[in-house]
């Protein structure tokens, strides 16, 4: 019993020093970045790049016609891509106007289409297949075709 007793008192007792813990220090927020990061001076943040050409990630086909999918909207030839109007769209690349500008967006920047090598199989001739015989045990062998 007396156990329990002191058990009580230094729970009561820690209880009563907790509120005044917890209205000193907010609950931190998770979506905030740590502290020493945002404490960072503003002149160690890099400056902000000035805009640059919209990036092409989506290529829609159906039949003949193509769109380029920006922001999940189709925009096809003569539509607006960022600042820049859509002057033509091809399989690896999406070529825009900006002014007198004319500007290639490549789908899959630094990947260069090449022709196929020739395959290996085409080096080496295939061996010629021997003609066939008639066995001479056959049906029909050795008479005379009419």
């Amino acid at each position: 019993m007396k156990r329990l007793a002191i058990t009580l008192f230094g729970l009561a007792a820690a209880g009563a020093n907790a509120p005044a813990q917890t209205q000193a220090q907010a609950p931190r927020d998770p979506m905030l970045p740590p502290a020493a990061a945002r404490s960072a001076p503003a002149a160690a943040v890099a400056p902000a790049e000035p805009a640059s050409a919209p990036v092409v990630r989506h290529l829609l086909v159906i039949g003949d016609q193509r769109w380029v999918v920006d922001n999940g909207r189709r925009r096809a030839v003569g539509d607006l891509l960022g600042g820049a109007r859509i002057e033509r769209i091809e399989d690896a690349a999406v070529f825009v106007r900006q002014g007198a500008t004319l500007q290639r967006l490549p789908l899959y920047a630094g990947v260069v289409k090449q022709a196929p090598a020739a395959p290996a199989s085409a080096a080496v001739p295939a061996p010629k297949p021997e003609p066939r015989t008639a066995l001479a045990g056959a049906t029909g062998a050795g008479r005379p075709r009419p």
